[in-house]
């Protein structure tokens, strides 16, 4: 009933359109069941609602431009905003990712506000990520030089002393305005005439608020103190010293009544500069620096007081900065301190700023990272951007090192391990037909990352140069890592499918579950690139070989995406540690566990053996 009236009331312009959309005689005209309006309302909708275009969105995300005030990282919010509606999601992950990353560093080039960031990506091809931190640091870098020349300009402002005024009559002149330089000839010219009028200038000043000698302005024995001008209705001032233009004035008239003050400029002493930094260095220590330009790529995780966060490693910095807010966090998760103050005696500032930071308080507590545990002294600070490891403490956990051989890195990789006497073979499928896959093209940008990480596998002997004539060709696929390294991995689908399984028993994590809990310390191993260390036998490398734009490569070694590599390497795993008490794995990872020290400690010591 509720279709009926709708399509009533909507005339007959709408009824046409309604019996013209696919699906709408699917229920009566009238009915009682209530989809059948909602089912009306879906077709009417998805005709009338002006669909999405792709083409339109993209352009909305090239005219995005970065605002005159508005900070980069708000402005890459904005783009990855947009380029959410561009229709990316179509494609496959990877390559959705990727499209999206270089749509985004081209808007950025087109339409950020800085040149100097403009030209540090033209000069190399660079990473969203890397951009973010290049435009985070060129913005505190900004900053910093203007309240640097702030106060450049404070600390170099001159006192001058100004003389009893004295009334001339002169014709007036109208001076044409063109810039400083001139104004301030003017200034000066009139200066001398004063002088040449009235002889030498006076020894002792006026206060320019009463006109009598022996005090200043602000002195609380002035007579001017709290008296209202009759002129200007202003305070603290007498009607004869006021210094508010006449307003009532004639503009036509041929001379008027001026006031001019004998100005004499008196240098600030060395004296006078000595003593006001004694007064100003009078009951404070040394001043600690602490400062975080937006580099994400120094943070770290570590323990403090047993309570796990990041930190960010800050060579610049002379002090241990902890936010309020991560503050709250540790007293939430019970932190063990050793002793804490509120309040603190010392001055921290950040480069650039004399402002202090304003210090809510310390506290002691032990710090560790990768086993190294010290105590270290960490400042409460409040609007704090990042928590902070000052230089001597990271120094001190081995973190930061600072010499000439610090960059002295070997350039010759040596050959991966490999586990011993052992040999992985591939079968295949009687009969099957081998596949020759054509190359896949991948990003113009990733082809210097993916060339260097071929020629680390050649030098690490897990892949080798295919040579004579080649029956299974594969395509490579690229796969990024957490730390922006690409893996090299292979689309093996057409391969697998002629892969004979091993069918070995892969374990179940329930399984797992019930038999831990008897240890009391436990301890986890992860094997580094686990595949790569089972070696391949020589007559099942060809399967393996894959296309690349500089020709065919093979493995020398298992490779990630195999169906049967799995399966593989959890039968080497049972070989090797069946042997092993309180030892539990699957694939790559192990755990050790045992019920004292002693037992545990033994227990790893026997794997380690192999």
């Amino acid at each position: 009933m509720k279709r009926a009236k709708l399509l009533h009331l909507g005339g007959v312009e709408l009824q046409r359109i309604f019996r013209s959309l696919p699906d709408h005689d699917k229920t009566p005209l009238v009915t009682l069941q209530p989809k059948v309006y909602d089912l009306a309302i879906e077709l009417l909708d998805s005709y009338f609602q002006a669909g999405r275009q792709d083409v339109i969105e993209r352009r909305k995300l090239r005219k995005l431009k970065q605002e005159h005030n508005e900070k980069f990282s708000h402005f890459v919010i904005r783009l990855r905003q947009q380029v959410l509606n561009c229709g990316f999601e179509k494609y496959s992950v990877e390559v959705g990712e990727i499209l999206k990353e270089i749509y985004l560093i081209d808007v950025v080039v087109e339409n950020c506000r800085s040149d100097e960031l403009r030209k540090a990506i033209l000069k190399k091809d660079q990473t969203l990520r890397e951009i973010e931190e290049i435009a985070a640091t060129i913005e505190n870098t900004d900053q910093q030089l203007k309240d640097l020349k702030e106060s450049d300009f404070s600390s170099n402002t001159q006192v001058y002393g100004i003389g009893s005024a004295r009334r001339i009559t002169h014709k007036t002149k109208k001076f044409p305005i063109s810039n400083g330089r001139d104004r301030s000839q003017r200034f000066g010219n009139t200066l001398k005439r004063t002088r040449g009028s009235f002889g030498q200038k006076n020894e002792k000043l006026a206060c320019y608020s009463c006109g009598q000698e022996g005090h200043f302005s602000k002195s609380p024995e002035c007579p001017a103190k709290g008296r209202t001008c009759r002129r200007c209705r202003g305070l603290d001032h007498f009607e004869a010293m006021c210094r508010k233009r006449d307003h009532n004035s004639v503009a036509g008239e041929k001379t008027k009544e001026r006031r001019v003050y004998e100005v004499e400029h008196i240098p600030v002493s060395k004296k006078l500069c000595d003593e006001e930094q004694e007064s100003n260095s009078e009951g404070s220590t040394k001043v600690y620096y602490a400062f975080y330009g937006g580099n994400e790529s120094n943070i770290l995780d570590c323990t403090v007081g047993g309570v796990p966060m990041e930190v960010l490693i800050d060579s610049g910095a002379d002090a241990n900065l902890i936010r309020i807010e991560t503050w709250e966090m540790l007293k939430n998760e019970k932190v063990q301190v050793m002793k804490s103050t509120k309040g603190c005696s010392r001055v921290l500032k950040g480069y650039g700023s004399d402002k202090p930071l304003s210090v809510v308080g310390t506290f002691e507590a032990e710090v560790s990272i990768g086993g190294k545990v010290v105590v270290a002294e960490f400042f409460v600070v409040r609007d704090g951007q990042k928590d902070i490891l000052g230089d001597l403490t990271a120094k001190t956990l081995g973190v930061l090192k600072v010499g000439i051989d610090i960059n002295n890195v070997a350039t010759e990789l040596k050959p991966f391990s490999k586990i011993k006497d052992t040999k992985a073979q591939i079968r295949i499928i009687p009969g099957a037909r081998p596949v020759f896959q054509p190359l896949r093209r991948i990003p113009i940008p990733m082809e210097e990352a993916v060339n260097n990480k071929l020629e680390q596998l050649l030098k690490r002997d897990i892949i080798e140069v295919k040579q004579g004539p080649a029956t299974w060709v594969s395509p490579l696929v690229i796969v990024g890592k957490a730390s922006g390294e690409p893996r090299i991995c292979l689309d093996l689908r057409r391969v697998n499918e002629a892969v004979v399984r091993e069918h070995f028993p892969m374990p179940v994590v329930d399984q797992y579950l019930a038999r831990l809990g008897k240890g009391k310390m436990w301890s986890k191993l992860d094997i580094r690139e686990a595949f790569h260390q089972v070696e391949l036998e020589e007559d099942s490398r060809d399967i393996t070989t894959f296309i690349t734009n500089r020709g065919l490569f093979r493995f020398k070694r298992l490779p990630f995406g195999l169906v049967t590599a799995p399966e593989i390497f959890q039968r080497i795993m049972e070989e090797m540690l069946s042997g092993c008490e309180g030892t539990y794995w699957y694939l790559d990872d192990v755990i050790i566990e045992g019920e004292t020290k002693e037992i545990h400690d033994r227990n790893l010591n026997k794997v380690d053996l192999y």
